[in-house]
């Protein structure tokens, strides 16, 4: 029996707090299960040292579930686990999660606003792979425009602590390269994305810090990107 190789995935993260936040409430974790390698970046809603706290055990958990039972969606489960929906004050946020599987795939899940964006470089540029869960977004979704819908952005419709009554959005991509963020990145245009990620696709932390300083200039929220090869298909970038 042959022993599968130990992953080197090649993972970028950058991450930048608010100028009026007093903590930064973003957080981004790893795990590597055998031939698996999971991403999870969390949103804290608000800057309690709580919330803070919180968003670090629930990116670490989902992770690690996530990179344990190659799925996404059940690393979501594991974090909304650490959540006390029966207390409005207790901590919550949104996340995105992804998970690399060897056939190549990722495997895609979200609740809220954080959001994953796909990178093929010449092949296709970048895209979005994530609609956030914003009254802003339903707003565009039934025909407002968006100076009307743009107000209502940060008003959450799902987050991590609902998972069990409005489940997790899923979906799959074989794109060579994530990147997952939080929503300080929402604004930056895939135009700016796909340049800076084409500079830098031989750096992938460079790329991430990029994407946070650009994005500074049209947020003034926490900003966190992680930057992700698929390690299974390294050897396309």
């Amino acid at each position: 029996m042959t022993t599968p190789s130990p992953l080197r995935p090649r993972i970028g993260t950058a991450t930048e707090q608010g100028p009026k936040r007093p903590r930064n409430a973003d957080a981004v974790a790893y795990h590597t299960m055998r031939d698996r390698l999971a991403v999870a970046v969390v949103d804290g809603t608000g800057s309690r040292p709580e919330v803070v706290e919180w968003a670090r055990d629930a990116a670490a958990t989902a992770a690690r579930v996530a990179a344990r039972r190659a799925s996404a969606v059940l690393g979501i489960v594991a974090a909304s686990d650490l959540c006390d929906p029966d207390d409005p004050d207790a901590p919550d946020g949104a996340i995105v999660v992804a998970t690399a599987v060897p056939d190549g795939d990722w495997l895609i899940g979200w609740a809220g606003d954080c959001q994953a964006i796909g990178w093929d470089g010449d092949d296709r540029g970048a895209w979005r792979l994530t609609a956030p869960h914003t009254e802003g977004q339903r707003l565009r979704d039934l025909g407002a425009s968006e100076e009307e819908a743009r107000p209502h952005d940060r008003s959450l419709l799902h987050a991590v602590a609902s998972v069990p009554r409005h489940g997790i959005a899923a979906v799959t991509s074989r794109a060579g390269v994530l990147v997952l963020s939080s929503d300080g990145l929402h604004r930056l245009p895939l135009s700016d994305v796909d340049s800076i990620l084409t500079a830098h696709a031989a750096d992938v932390v460079g790329a991430a810090e990029q994407l946070v300083k650009a994005s500074r200039a049209v947020s003034t929220d926490d900003i966190t990107a992680a930057v992700v090869v698929h390690p299974h298909r390294a050897e396309r970038r």
